[in-house]
């Protein structure tokens, strides 16, 4: 778009548009790490670190902003 001489505007529009294609596959991911990994390791295995772990992965996803 640079190359092509599109108005600063046009370009930052396009920019906010991936930011929140970008934020909206994170949600998907962090809900199915949630419903999947979450859920099991409480289920069998130490609930605690599935805690911890999920933890961290908000903490990642919170990051994007």
């Amino acid at each position: 778009m640079i190359d092509e001489d599109v108005p600063c505007e046009d370009i930052l529009i396009q920019i906010n548009a991936v930011k929140g294609a970008i934020q909206k596959v994170g949600q998907v991911v962090l809900d199915g790490h949630l419903q999947h990994c979450v859920k099991d390791g409480i289920e069998h295995g130490d609930a605690q670190a599935t805690i911890d772990k999920f933890a961290k992965a908000i903490e990642y996803f919170a990051r994007m902003y």
